[in-house]
């Protein structure tokens, strides 16, 4: 949680150089090479640039890991068969999708805003979907197994 916090920190106070722009991590459904070119341009004016390849970068290495391996002990201790297989494959698919997004975002902030092409800025955003298309199973999962049980808790202790 400290990690995220830090995450949503740096995001809010150095890579927004203005209410229209988000992170590219942030942008679920992705984005166009047109949203690449003024974030980017953008994120130079404000020296965010740096920031995130950074500070941010260093974070957003070590998060997903974390996540994920939370994740994958949460799966083996509360479900069994292809459900344990499936949701700690979809756990895995979110870690390999979120490290190439990040690899990919970085070579998109080290090219000058004009340099960039549709093919990179499209592959970047893909994994970004691909990413967040992992993770929200995952987590729906994670938040069932939590409600089931505090429920199972709650009518053990009556």
């Amino acid at each position: 949680m400290l990690l995220f916090a830090a995450m949503v920190w740096t995001t809010t106070r150095s890579l927004t150089p203005a209410p229209e722009w988000s992170v590219f991590d942030a942008r679920v459904f992705g984005y166009d090479l047109d949203y690449a070119q003024g974030y980017i341009a953008a994120l130079r004016d404000t020296g965010g640039i740096d920031v995130y390849l950074g500070r941010q970068r260093m974070l957003d290495t070590v998060f997903p890991a974390l996540l994920t391996a939370v994740l994958l002990v949460v799966f083996r201790a509360r479900c069994r068969g292809v459900v344990q297989i499936g949701l700690g494959a979809l756990a895995l698919v979110y870690l390999g999708a979120d490290y190439l997004e990040n690899a990919r975002v970085a070579g998109l902030l080290r090219t000058g805003p004009q340099a960039l092409t549709a093919q990179a800025v499209a592959a970047a955003s893909l994994a970004t979907v691909v990413k967040y298309a992992a993770l929200a199973p995952c987590l729906i999962a994670a938040l069932v197994i939590y409600v089931q049980g505090r429920i199972a808790q709650s009518e053990g202790s009556l």
